[in-house]
């Protein structure tokens, strides 16, 4: 939640201090965002929220029930993958106007990216994260049958010999996978890269073009300690999704994505430069920490690092 937005809530007698804390004692026991937080204890209602972030950013407003009627045809104009990456979701198109549901309408690459990859002329409306997470999982979800047999026929009876074991259940201690990672392979390469830093000891990243492509550089201690090619055309989305997560979530945040890595906690900071260079700043995180984006890197630590654009191992 932006900073402003709080204020505008406040302002508006929609959110107080009370409410506020309630909501910021439901998050620590169940996480997700304030935003989450606030429609979960009833410290806002939906239609409050979406007012103040249509005043906040200037832009129409959009509301969960016009998301969820949006037209298949339409949404799928946008990509799944995009639609995760860049936190979108087309919901009417008028001619050559794709009328688009964000989040972080302030993204530098989200139109850019929206035209790009449907090719029309894109209407930015805002809606809550809440709304607009749980409309992509909706979208993600497999279809259902589209109609049930009346009588369905008894099941065969199982060949004689061993039985066949049923898929194994992920094993205790090991959380499953997280569906938004699975879908979003810019979201498992970023995950992928803060493991080998963090792992390498690094204290800072350097990401930016190089020649013809792009290069990754780690430091500590001020010295260069690895280096490695990347894709350029990776490196738009790469950075939305560093930049998202790692801006302030509340008005009482500093911003930052503090990742869990084999009982460590590693607080990263996120800036882009105008040479179009990201810097990333690891640093360790002692005690309990309430502000930040909490993830945890255990799944991306089991996986090998590809690019999503051409699938080449990096």
């Amino acid at each position: 939640m932006p900073p402003a937005l709080g204020e505008v809530l406040a302002e508006s007698g929609d959110l107080t201090l009370r409410r506020l804390r309630k909501a910021s004692d439901w998050r620590r026991v169940h996480g997700g965002t304030i935003d989450r937080a606030l429609l979960a204890t009833g410290a806002v209602t939906e239609e409050a929220l979406l007012d103040a972030l249509a005043r906040v950013t200037g832009l129409p407003s959009v509301s969960r029930e016009r998301l969820a009627g949006a037209p298949r045809e339409t949404v799928e104009t946008l990509p799944a993958d995009a639609r995760r990456r860049l936190r979108a979701f087309p919901f009417d198109r008028r001619g050559n106007v794709l009328h688009v549901a964000v989040v972080d309408p302030g993204n530098p690459v989200l139109e850019t990216g929206l035209i790009a990859s449907t090719g029309c002329a894109i209407h930015l409306h805002v809606t809550a994260d809440p709304i607009l997470e749980d409309t992509l999982r909706t979208w993600e979800s497999p279809m259902p049958p589209a109609a049930e047999p009346a009588e369905p026929p008894a099941p065969a009876a199982p060949p004689p010999g061993p039985s066949v074991a049923s898929a194994p259940e992920p094993a205790p201690g090991r959380p499953r996978r997280d569906p938004a990672v699975e879908l979003d392979p810019f979201a498992r390469l970023a995950r992928a890269l803060l493991v080998d830093a963090i792992d390498e000891g690094a204290q800072a990243v350097e990401i930016g073009p190089e020649g013809k492509g792009a290069r990754l550089r780690t430091y500590s201690g001020g010295v260069a300690q690895l280096s490695r090619p990347l894709p350029l055309p990776i490196l738009e989305p790469l950075f939305a999704w560093l930049l998202a997560r790692t801006r302030p979530t509340g008005p009482f945040e500093n911003g930052g994505l503090v990742l869990e890595r084999s009982g460590r906690r590693t607080r990263v900071e996120a800036t882009v430069d105008a040479t179009g260079t990201a810097w990333l700043v690891l640093e360790p995180v002692a005690g309990f920490l309430q502000t930040g984006t909490e993830i945890c890197l255990h799944e991306a630590a089991d996986e090998d690092v590809f690019c999503p654009s051409c699938g080449a191992p990096l």
